[in-house]
């Protein structure tokens, strides 16, 4: 690979703009001596010198490296990039990291920063906020913030990767935020009446910021979603995902509802919930399905009918463990969950692999360890290209 691809890497880690492959391949790379001095003199040249006139706040900076950190080594996040870190303590390197900081005005340590500050061009990457007057906000998952209304009046706050709507206004009317997690992330909320809702990666909801006395408690999702749901017999709360609805008083389960497949996969944990079809003017309740714990209802998008199975819950809510189950599944599915939980693209031109089912189960694996994984059952011939992933 050539010096400006390399650079590419480094500045692109620096930035905290690398992917699950990219941090995979450059702790790798950086084994090598020759390499590791590469590492450290670009670091040294294009680093220090950039932020010797900035006067930067050392403590600051080494809480900024801190959080970074600790961010490679959640569950969800979990790399090989040891290696790498251990260089990220140089001096220089601090340096670097602060000097993006500052440029960017990225400053952690200023709680109110994240609602304060428009930004115009959200990044595709970036986990955002929509607010009612159809503001958006870039939230850091590392940060914590303010969220307030268009009025300025206080919600709720964020800290890291959770939002949580606390003693918020009573409103006459319903004001809604829209929260869209991307491909490699996921996130949290937790509504004004307590429940709590787990994002995954890809995925989109609309709710209102406070719940109204004696109307339905709705929210609207894209993508997938478990759901904690707070009891409230006088107030029935529903998930509308398309044309499927989901109605429940307080329970616990799993809604998936990805644009590009063929179903709305329901599966319930705990409690009750009813399922019925919405129309438009004609939502008919009464030609409804009751699921039952342990059951996932299948609503097929073209048939438009419900199939109901018995199945392990575990498989469809390990996700939000950070783990990935998959029992008796094709590799066009796998390959599809792969490239929403780690923000990539796998191109396969081997039509029978995608036919072919597997059990698998992977925790904190990298995209490039699951694929050798797979290769030891089913011999397969890969190549990483930047974000790619390419199969013969």
């Amino acid at each position: 690979m050539n010096s400006n691809k390399i650079e590419n890497l480094i500045v692109k880690y620096l930035t905290n703009e690398e992917t699950a492959i990219d941090l995979d391949f450059l702790s790798k790379w950086i084994e090598n001596p020759d390499n590791e001095r590469f590492f450290y003199d670009y670091v040294k040249v294009h680093y220090e010198v950039s932020t010797a006139m900035n006067g930067p706040d050392i403590d600051s900076i080494k809480k900024n490296l801190q959080k970074r950190i600790k961010k490679d080594k959640k569950p969800f996040y979990r790399y090989k990039v040891n290696i790498i870190l251990k260089y990220a303590a140089l001096v220089t390197v601090v340096l670097g990291i602060s000097y993006v900081y500052q440029k960017h005005g990225l400053d952690s340590t200023n709680s109110n920063k994240v609602v304060k500050e428009d930004i115009l061009v959200p990044k595709d990457d970036a986990i955002t906020i929509q607010l009612d007057d159809s503001t958006v906000k870039i939230i850091d998952p590392e940060g914590e913030a303010e969220i307030r209304d268009s009025k300025g009046n206080l919600l709720g706050s964020q800290s890291k990767s959770q939002i949580t709507y606390s003693n918020v206004p009573t409103v006459d009317k319903l004001i809604y935020n829209t929260i869209n997690v991307p491909y490699g992330k996921r996130f949290r909320v937790v509504l004004s009446d307590g429940t709590h809702i787990h994002l995954n990666s890809g995925t989109s909801i609309r709710y209102p910021v406070k719940f109204i006395n004696g109307k339905d408690r709705d929210v609207f999702i894209t993508g997938e979603a478990y759901f904690d749901v707070a009891k409230d017999k006088d107030h029935p709360f529903i998930v509308h995902a398309d044309k499927m609805n989901i109605r429940v008083l307080g329970t616990k389960f799993n809604v998936s509802h990805y644009s590009e497949n063929k179903s709305i996969n329901t599966v319930l944990v705990e409690g009750s919930v009813e399922l019925y079809v919405d129309e438009g003017e004609n939502v008919n309740t009464n030609n409804s399905t009751l699921l039952k714990p342990g059951h996932k209802a299948q609503w097929g998008k073209s048939n438009r009918s419900v199939e109901i199975e018995n199945v392990d819950t575990r498989i469809y809510t390990a996700w939000v463990e950070g783990k990935l189950i998959f029992r008796n599944t094709s590799f066009r599915q796998i390959r599809k969950t792969l490239e929403r939980q780690y923000n990539v693209r796998i191109r396969n031109s081997n039509k029978d692999l995608d036919a072919q089912l597997f059990d698998a189960t992977f925790d904190i694996e990298t995209i490039n360890e699951i694929l050798k994984t797979f290769n030891k059952s089913y011999a397969i011939e890969y190549s990483i290209v930047d974000n790619e992933v390419l199969i013969k």
